[in-house]
């Protein structure tokens, strides 16, 4: 089962605004164990850092990944660097959750050279003992630290439950296999199109399957506003999760809510470097895509995740044929490469020149001064 997201932390919560409610936070990182156990010492370090846990034997590593979909640390035994097949489980491993770092874990005593250097060839990233509690808090430091820093932190942003999942869960999904953090905003209950409890609970267990955090606002169905109280209230979201990548409806879209939402977003993101549009089942011909992402070994699990919006099984959209052909359509701009894709408009694409943090110091160095163009030239010694 995937990893399970948690309350939302104080600090986000405090700083949401009144007309938006946190209902879980993204999953935190996971850890596959396979074929060893994690004793006293390894197990409190994990849980130190972190790291649920996730213990499986050698045999049935491969279906316990699928199963989980992504997670950020395997840990290995040193007698599986002796198995013939050790290369073949190791990429395996890796094309489900490629950003995820492999340790082998065993006494000294067995990580012998032959081992190193066999797991080197193979991939591993690292080998620790795991009584020799420095080495292996140093290594999950590290680790944790290293997917801290190159995960990017997206927020998708839609009107209704739904919205996002239909329009970018392939590309959720996707990154959440390469370690970033997703966050859900969804701007109204929905309650024009369904029972709102229903729904919750449905978005509730998308957002779960997915890892990804889901914030809920209270505007409106049918009726969203995309002035000042609207924007006020995307820019506090923005300012609580920091995101690097925004996802939200096109402003070519049928739907009145949609294009306000799409409105109102831009207002709020002016600062957020990459800005990406995607289709609604209401999105009219006039929607343009130029970026596609290869959603080829998501599509099965997006199929799933759209499936739990049970409330809505009478929407055509929704039926895994739709899904199917909607993303084969999309990929003919990536053929060969990929066989299905999302599409999306692209708003903004900048990149930052300093990674950014959740709360950014002040920068103290001087400001570049302002040099008219009509300004005689000094005269140089």
């Amino acid at each position: 089962m995937p990893t399970h997201p948690g309350p939302v932390s104080t600090a986000i919560a405090v700083r949401l605004p009144s007309g938006v409610g946190p209902v879980m936070a993204p999953a935190g990182p996971a850890v596959l164990v396979v074929g060893i156990e994690t004793g006293n010492a390894t197990g409190a370090s994990l849980e130190r850092h972190g790291f649920t846990q996730h213990h499986t034997t050698t045999e049935a590593a491969l279906d316990a990944a699928n199963d989980l979909g992504r997670f950020d640390l395997v840990l290995l035994p040193p007698c599986l660097m002796k198995e013939t097949d050790a290369e073949y489980l190791i990429r395996d491993l890796q094309s489900v959750s490629p950003h995820a770092r492999l340790l082998v874990v065993g006494p000294s005593s067995q990580l012998t050279t032959d081992t190193l250097l066999r797991g080197m060839r193979v991939g591993i990233h690292d080998f620790v003992d795991p009584e020799d509690a420095i080495a292996l808090n140093t290594t999950l430091d590290k680790i944790v630290g290293s997917a801290s820093h190159r995960a990017e932190r997206v927020l998708a942003i839609g009107a209704h439950p739904d919205d996002v999942e239909i329009g970018c869960a392939g590309t959720l999904l996707e990154h959440r296999r390469r370690g970033d953090t997703v966050w859900i905003l969804t701007m109204s209950h929905g309650g024009v199109g369904g029972d709102v409890q229903a729904r919750l609970a449905e978005s509730s267990s998308t957002a779960r399957t997915l890892g990804a955090g889901l914030l809920i606002g209270d505007l409106p169905d049918t009726r969203i506003d995309p002035g000042v109280e609207t924007i006020r209230d995307i820019e506090a979201v923005i300012a609580a999760v920091d995101p690097t990548i925004i996802y939200v409806h096109s402003s070519r879209d049928h739907h009145q809510d949609h294009r306000a939402v799409h409105t109102a977003v831009m207002s709020a993101s002016r600062r957020v470097p990459q800005v990406f549009a995607y289709q609604s089942p209401s999105a009219s011909n006039d929607f343009v895509p130029n970026k596609f992402v290869a959603i080829d070994s998501v599509l099965v699990r997006k199929v799933h995740l759209l499936g739990l919006f049970a409330s809505q099984s009478e929407r055509s959209y929704l039926e895994p044929e739709m899904i199917v052909a909607t993303a084969r359509y999309w990929a003919r701009n990536l053929a060969p490469r990929a066989r299905y894709a999302e599409a999306f408009e692209i708003v903004r694409s900048l990149t930052p020149l300093i990674r950014r943090t959740p709360n950014p110091e002040p920068d103290s160095r001087p400001v570049a001064p302002v040099v008219s163009m009509h300004a005689e030239p000094e005269d140089t010694p």
